[in-house]
């Protein structure tokens, strides 16, 4: 084999820096993922040292749905931690999904509220492999090198939307009433006009120019996303999906018009601006609910619930989600105010302060609801999440860093050709 010149080397070496920060990009989204489809189906973690049952051969057409839809995102993230160009790995993600899926499984033989189903097992490892072959299909349509495929974690504000997902789960599993799950629209709502603003700003125009794409993309989201944490609510998935792609066709236009009168620009911020708003409400509704019951003495609480309260799944699920919610809290704070930080420690103390603040306020609210209580578990938990959410916003801005360098190189010597 011929000795490769300085310019060949030189492209090599920042290639493979751009493989590894998506690699450890990807593999912290998939870790968080498969955490919270851990956390769903083990909740609320009573389990006793002997099995509690056997297998059970009990299924239906929902769960069916569930299982496939809660794992495709997992199979879809894995291939994005895959080198660009790359073949699908089906055996390592079949291997991988069922992993998860298995031990999950077995841990529920021994937790008296669950069952233990092999038909589970089948349908999550199905699910971990349509995810992948989705993300093969989309892929082959952008072959560029200077496109972007398939809306990929590469993409500024793109995290937010894979963070969204575990977070519309935990709502309808929280939701023991039907009211209670309209909480998924503001949700819904700012994944859709982060998803318009990227189609907008970030896809080449010149292949990727049409409604088509976007209308795709926000179908996915949606069937992943509002039918598992609707649970199957048909008038609700009609709402969340109208409103997640209406606001995602305006927000491209938005985007679209802005770009051509200014020129290139980065539209982060101003999205964030436009789209916390919702965010907000949603996370003051949410952590608040039923407001009827706000009122009376304020009390709080070592633990997750008041004394006497029974930690059932439903409380369970509403206390994760609050937790799960503040993933999306650090990272958007990252995204405001670490932008200019050279390390995630440096722009620490700032996230921190912002996201307790906001814990803060909600924990003196919830201390007036005789159901919650203000918890000091809770506010622990809401800031190791925000923690985890800044990570993967610095995670995803040395990817993004890497491939600009890689590109400025392959334009060089593009050039010099």
């Amino acid at each position: 084999m011929p000795p490769r010149s300085l310019s060949q080397t030189s492209a090599f070496r920042f290639r493979r820096a751009a493989d590894f920060t998506a690699l450890r990009l990807g593999r912290a989204v998939l870790g968080y993922l498969a955490l919270m489809m851990g956390i769903i189906t083990l909740a609320p973690f009573r389990f006793q040292l002997t099995p509690a049952h056997g297998l059970t051969d009990i299924w239906n057409w929902t769960d069916l749905v569930m299982n496939v839809l809660m794992f495709v995102p997992f199979g879809y993230v894995y291939q994005l931690t895959r080198p660009r160009g790359a073949p699908p790995d089906w055996p390592r993600v079949v291997i991988l999904g069922g992993a998860i899926s298995g031990t999950i499984e077995l841990l529920q033989l021994f937790a008296p509220t669950r069952y233990t189903s092999l038909f589970d097992l089948a349908t999550n490892t199905a699910g971990a492999a349509l995810g992948a072959w989705l993300f093969a299909r989309v892929a082959s349509r952008v072959r560029d090198e200077d496109a972007v495929q398939s809306f990929a974690l590469e993409l500024p504000l793109m995290g937010l939307v894979y963070l969204l997902i575990p977070l519309c789960w935990l709502v309808g599993l929280g939701s023991e009433g039907e009211l209670r799950r309209w909480l998924v629209l503001p949700i819904a709502a700012v994944a859709g006009g982060i998803i318009g603003t990227v189609h907008a700003a970030y896809m080449t125009p010149r292949r990727i120019n049409n409604r088509i794409w976007l209308i795709g993309v926000v179908l996915g989201w949606v069937f992943v996303a509002l039918v598992p944490g609707t649970r199957g609510d048909v008038p609700l998935i009609a709402a969340g999906g109208t409103l997640t792609l209406g606001v995602a066709l305006l927000r491209s236009i938005a985007t679209g018009r802005a770009a051509a009168r200014d020129g290139a620009q980065r539209f982060e911020l101003p999205t964030l601006r436009l789209m916390l708003p919702l965010y907000a409400t949603y996370l003051a509704l949410s952590s608040l609910w039923p407001l009827t019951e706000v009122g009376g003495d304020w009390q709080w609480t070592l633990a997750l619930t008041p004394p006497g309260v029974d930690i059932s799944q439903p409380v369970m699920y509403r206390a994760l989600e609050h937790v799960a919610a503040f993933t999306l809290v650090g990272y958007i704070s990252a995204e405001f105010y670490g932008r200019d930080a050279r390390s995630f420690t440096a722009s620490l103390p700032r996230l921190l302060a912002w996201t307790g603040s906001v814990s803060v306020l909600l924990q003196l609210g919830r201390g007036l609801h005789p159901d919650m209580g203000a918890s000091l578990a809770l506010f622990v938990l809401t800031q190791l999440a925000a923690v985890y959410g800044g990570w993967l916003y610095v995670l995803q801005r040395a990817h993004v860093q890497a491939l600009v360098e890689r590109r400025a190189l392959l334009r060089q010597l593009k050039l010099r050709g």
